[in-house]
């Protein structure tokens, strides 16, 4: 099995890790830390791919990283945010039960993805939202949480929301290309020197 390590999946288990650590922080209440983690797991999802389209890989080893990923990612962006939304307050039956849809949304996508893969090449699409983006989704709904518990329990449900049907929606949506991905990983940190210098009031008004 280890013949299959390359720095690609090396890449992709970190972004499980990270996961891990998110979902560990959220259950200690460690919400600022768990968001951080759970920055951490989308961008580690978000450059694996471009690491492994650079190397030169056998069919078999293609089809390996494939399944890796979408195993990594339902935990990444189906469990482990799930647990990060819990932890801000998700607690009644009705929110419980959108915690479910929200993992359930994430595993069917993952799903169909490898039963229906996108269109290759340049000026590909894919249908609904990646389940990587919910790295970028809650933590911008959790700055919320600068002012206070309640707002960040409002953000919390809308992003679930907003979240779980995107996820599964008809709509197309362009895959990151070229300078994007530099975007995306700025605004990704960005939003973690953020909650670094201001964890001190995060959820305390």
């Amino acid at each position: 099995m280890l013949r299959f390590m390359n720095p690609a999946n090396l890449l992709t288990l970190a972004g499980l890790g990270s996961a891990l650590a998110s979902a560990l922080f959220a259950l200690n209440d460690e919400l600022v830390l768990s968001v951080i983690a759970l920055i951490c797991a989308g961008l580690a999802d978000l450059f694996d791919g471009v690491v492994a389209r650079r190397l030169k890989r056998t069919p078999e080893e293609e089809r390996f990283g494939a399944r890796l990923d979408s195993a990594v990612d339902a935990c990444s962006f189906g469990f482990a945010p799930a647990i990060l939304l819990y932890a801000a307050g998700m607690r009644s039956p009705a929110e419980l039960a959108l915690l479910f849809a929200l993992a359930a949304a994430a595993v069917w996508r993952l799903a169909w993805f490898d039963t229906v893969p996108a269109p290759e090449g340049p000026g590909r699409y894919t249908e609904g939202l990646p389940t990587t983006y919910v790295a970028l989704v809650v933590p911008l709904a959790f700055l919320a949480g600068f002012n206070g518990p309640v707002p960040l329990r409002i953000a919390a449900n809308a992003s679930a929301i907003l979240l779980a049907l995107a996820m599964v929606g008809r709509f197309k949506l362009r895959k990151p290309w070229g300078a994007w991905y530099g975007v995306l990983g700025a605004t990704a940190i960005g939003l973690v020197v953020i909650y670094l210098v201001f964890a001190g009031s995060f959820g305390r008004r």
